[in-house]
């Protein structure tokens, strides 16, 4: 009788762990129109920190079909005329013939897909044609009447060439943080959002002078993007290498200089690191890592230590490049390096960074560093 009732309790528990609808760590998102009237419900569950919606109840809100393949697990859903396919586990997802890549890719529960709910704000826009806001406070979730225009086309209008288009070796320089999420804070409203997009616009302008070379921002203006919108970005413009530039913090004043970081499966951050209070470290990875991490770790390492050499030739104090995995960044196409350049809370760093023309020589260093790199990788087709 006692193990039928533990069997029973255990059964009940799992019920309560797993199904939808029962779930504790389930909670209503309130769906409401342009007016603020309620027109729907979705549930979201909570899954290894992250959020989640099931698919087929976005679908039916929308009022889009939906195809199982039941051997792959695929599902395709047809919505507003697209057609988009979904995978389990996996990161990319195709809209008719465009590929999209989740920094959290879709999980099966109780047979069901569910996919994360950064895809109602990031994605699922460009499908309807309408803005779609998140208020994460209160957990609702708001449809625009206002027309939906690209992230991509606010930066640079024609940045997706076709194909047959002859371009340059194409560089994607992000400037760290934006909009609310402002960053690091230095003295006298220094604020590293603003300091990022300055020098990302001057190396920019400075590789754009540069035979055979196209540049591109990930913003250029002080919008938020997260790290998901900022690796789509670059995938899509099919980059051959992604720079992030950031400044640093750290409330001692011992930690000064600059940091270069690859991204790597092999290495993860430690709970004191201070660039967990980054934004792509701040990324949380999706069960097991992405595949490709690691494809693409030796010419971040050379071009890390590119940028390493020409910030030390400027002056600047610092480390050799450290491995970490980056989990907003694990779905880069690209070498990739994550640099921050100094501490906004060290009184030294902040004495170089107030020198006269620092803003001009630190970019000509990063603008060189990137030259000496496309120089020095001879099989460009490994890129």
């Amino acid at each position: 009788m006692k193990d039928s009732m533990r069997n029973i309790a255990a059964s009940y528990l799992l019920l309560i762990l797993i199904v939808p609808g029962v779930m504790a760590d389930a909670f209503p998102l309130r769906v409401i129109n342009a007016e603020g009237e309620e027109i729907a419900a979705l549930e979201v569950l909570d899954r290894q920190e992250e959020k989640y919606v099931l698919l087929e109840e976005v679908s039916r809100l929308f009022s889009g079909t939906r195809k199982h393949e039941r051997f792959s697990g695929r599902v395709t859903v047809t919505m507003r005329g697209k057609r988009i396919v979904f995978t389990p586990e996996r990161h990319q997802l195709k809209i008719d013939d465009e590929e999209y890549i989740l920094s959290n890719p879709p999980i099966s529960v109780l047979g069901k897909v569910a996919i994360p709910v950064q895809f109602l704000t990031e994605v699922l826009p460009g499908v309807i044609g309408r803005q779609i806001t998140l208020d994460r406070e209160k957990w609702v979730l708001q449809i625009s009447q206002e027309p939906f225009v690209e992230r991509g086309a606010l930066e640079a209008g024609s940045y997706i060439l076709p194909e047959s288009t002859s371009v340059g070796f194409r560089v994607i320089i992000d400037p760290g943080h934006g909009g609310y999420d402002v960053g690091a804070r230095g003295e006298a409203a220094m604020l590293e959002k603003d300091l990022t997009l300055e020098i990302s616009q001057r190396v920019k302008d400075l590789l754009t002078a540069e035979e055979g070379i196209d540049a591109y921002l990930t913003r250029s203006r002080d919008d938020y993007m997260s790290p998901s919108e900022r690796v789509n970005f670059a995938n899509k413009l099919r980059g051959r290498i992604f720079l992030s530039i950031h400044f640093n913090w750290s409330p001692s004043q011992r930690s000064r200089g600059f940091r270069t970081y690859v991204n790597s499966n092999r290495m993860r951050l430690g709970a004191g690191s201070e660039l967990e209070a980054d934004m792509f470290s701040r990324a949380k990875p999706a069960a097991g890592s992405f595949p490709g991490v690691d494809r693409f770790l030796p010419q971040s390492k050379r071009l890390a230590k590119e940028i390493t050499n020409h910030l030390k030739d400027m002056g600047l104090p610092g480390q050799p490049d450290k491995e970490a995995f980056l989990a907003g960044m694990d779905s880069l196409s690209m070498p990739g390096v994550l640099v921050e350049l100094l501490y906004l809370s060290n009184q030294q760093d902040l004495l170089i960074f107030s020198s006269p023309g620092f803003i001009d020589s630190v970019s000509r260093a990063i603008c060189d560093s990137i030259i000496s790199f496309k120089s020095a990788v001879k099989d460009k087709a490994a890129l």
